[in-house]
């Protein structure tokens, strides 16, 4: 009987998961470091992609193209050899909608925290504009040549927009490690075959529900879009890995057990 007690447990034993995570627009891979804390400390793997023109990459913005994105994280993901849990934010969600259909194969889960899911020939520029409750338009700032965006006023802008339920010390962060957005990446259209995206099972969405980056009644209109039906919820606005972390873990934990 013991024995029997001992196998049972260990058949119940938690799987770790190999996470590959995708940050968004005017961030880089640090907002990601307390998530990817906790989840290693599980037993976890976890890379957070570093997207081209962000965070310490300083390639120019000329030959950052959403394509190159798309390429990274294919990349990384190739790189693992075992299927991985993709997690995608804001901008990284289009990043990783394109990503996973050029892998489907190698996907075990598609994960979206507050992501865009952009249809192909669609861009991400193209559906904010038509989310009526974004903040974003009235904070934005173009460059003179027009090639990159940043967010002006950011001491305000990026406390009331991307962390408004953020410490402190996570929006000095994110205004600390600001830089200009390419223009050109969040412009493109997406292109890739709807039957792929549809064959992929295990997609994931986790609204943000006082988000005023992207509004969730617009996540909630993408997420019909999508034919997504596994969403969960934080009650947090647009960075909840900074603000929410451990209700996101939770939250990652609970999917990569279905």
């Amino acid at each position: 009987m013991l024995n029997s007690c001992s196998k049972d447990d260990n058949s119940v034993k938690k799987k770790n998961s190999t996470f590959v995570m995708v940050h968004g627009a005017w961030q880089a891979s640090f907002v990601w470091d307390k998530v990817k804390k906790a989840l290693e400390d599980e037993g976890n793997r976890v890379v957070s992609v570093e997207l081209l023109g962000h965070g310490n990459d300083y390639t120019p913005v000329s030959e950052i193209t959403f394509d190159k994105y798309v390429k990274q994280v294919t990349n990384v993901i190739d790189s693992l050899n075992i299927p991985v849990v993709l997690v995608g934010h804001s901008l990284g969600g289009a990043i990783i909608t394109q990503a996973a259909c050029k892998v489907p194969q190698k996907i075990d889960k598609l994960v979206y925290v507050a992501g865009f899911i952009p249809k192909s020939g669609s861009s991400v520029f193209g559906y904010s504009a038509m989310d009526s409750g974004t903040l974003i338009p009235s904070a934005l700032g173009f460059s003179a040549d027009g090639s990159t965006v940043t967010i002006t006023n950011p001491e305000i802008n990026i406390r009331e927009i991307f962390c408004k339920d953020g410490s402190v010390e996570d929006i000095n962060l994110l205004v600390e490690k600001l830089r200009p957005e390419p223009v050109g990446a969040a412009g493109t259209p997406l292109d890739y075959s709807s039957d792929t995206y549809s064959a992929i099972a295990n997609k994931y969405y986790i609204y943000t529900t006082e988000d005023k980056a992207i509004s969730y009644p617009f996540q909630q209109q993408m997420v019909a879009e999508a034919r997504i039906t596994n969403t969960y919820e934080i009650q947090a606005g647009h960075s909840p890995f900074l603000s929410k972390p451990t209700e996101l873990v939770s939250i990652l934990n609970k999917i990569t057990k279905q």
